[in-house]
């Protein structure tokens, strides 16, 4: 009898030895299938660009296919719940932007960036640059604040849509060089450009690709960028740092989050694969082909702060101007 005891006991044992052996495996062979990098916005934008190439990048690292998966729509709250409730595997991660940060303060989401997601890293961030008309006197930032104070009937300026960065940023700037505008909502950022262009409005903000063939033909002025150093692809255009603004510094930014619970070394790897990916001559030049840059690049602690400091920038400026999404 004991000897028989002894003998289950034993097979227990090795049983269980057996299961820690095989899940110490499993964890070992990640990723064992492609990885889904889920971008709430369609194809064709600066953050789907740089999800793509990093994808690539990161595929020949894990030795296993990163595929960009685009589920645009509603200003990518649909696609942050999807990935929120994906299984906490690591086969499936969120390419985070400044708008995920946003919604949290301008609607009711139903999710939690916080409680819901587990930070990978932080990758690349892209400035804004503050445009006028060609045809419009204003040259400076000096020349369209001194404009605004005189008009008395008031400015305007164009966004593609409420909360988007062309629209915070606008209303940041209201704030900090202290004028008075109106801002006047778009259906994208065409229409906006078209009636910039045109000189029917007097100021917009825009990511730097967007807008370069428009710059160099001379159809825009380039008053300034929001970077903290001159951007690469405007050199003779210098910062809102540089004019005295030393807190105007509102960029688009990206990283990576994995849903919550997601097993700390998956997400390691994770880390690593992107990180490596980064410093690639493809990645850098595909960062600066968009105006981009992965200066300040780091893991999930870095991703935590950006994403609380976004909250932290633009949570007064929305309530501040009251600006609510229908």
């Amino acid at each position: 009898m004991l000897q028989r005891t002894h003998f289950i006991r034993a097979g227990l044992v090795g049983l269980a030895t057996f299961a820690l052996a095989g899940q110490a495996i499993a964890q070992e062979k990640f990723p064992s299938r492609p990885v889904r990098m889920i971008v709430g916005f369609g194809a064709g934008g600066s953050g789907d660009l740089l999800a793509r190439i990093l994808a690539q990048q990161m595929s020949q690292t894990l030795g296993q296919q990163v595929i960009v998966e685009n589920r645009p729509g509603a200003s990518a709250i649909p696609a942050t719940e999807y990935a929120a409730r994906a299984p906490a595997d690591g086969y499936t991660i969120m390419e985070y932007t400044t708008t995920l940060a946003v919604n949290t303060v301008l609607q009711p989401v139903p999710y939690d960036l916080f409680r819901d997601f587990t930070p990978i890293a932080y990758t690349f961030s892209a400035p804004l640059v503050l445009l006028t008309s060609g045809t419009s006197p204003n040259r400076k930032v000096s020349d369209l604040v001194a404009y605004a104070k005189a008009n008395s009937k008031g400015i305007s300026f164009g966004h593609g849509g409420v909360g988007s960065m062309s629209h915070l940023s606008g209303e940041l700037f209201k704030r900090d060089v202290g004028i008075d505008a109106v801002s006047i909502a778009y259906k994208g950022n065409a229409p906006a450009m078209s009636d910039l262009i045109g000189g029917r409005l007097d100021y917009y903000f825009s990511s730097v690709n967007e807008v370069l063939p428009n710059i160099r033909g001379g159809h825009l002025h380039a008053l300034a960028v929001t970077s903290t150093q001159r951007d690469p692809m405007l050199p003779d255009v210098p910062t809102m740092v540089e004019l005295g603004y030393k807190d105007f510094t509102p960029v688009v930014n990206w990283g990576f989050l994995a849903p919550r619970n997601t097993p700390p070394a998956v997400v390691k790897q994770l880390q690593d694969a992107m990180i490596k990916a980064l410093g690639t001559p493809a990645m850098q030049e595909r960062l600066a082909a968009v105006g981009a840059s992965s200066r300040g690049a780091g893991g999930p602690d870095v991703m935590t702060s950006k994403m609380k400091a976004e909250i932290a920038r633009w949570e007064p400026v929305i309530k501040a101007a009251n600006i609510k999404r229908d």
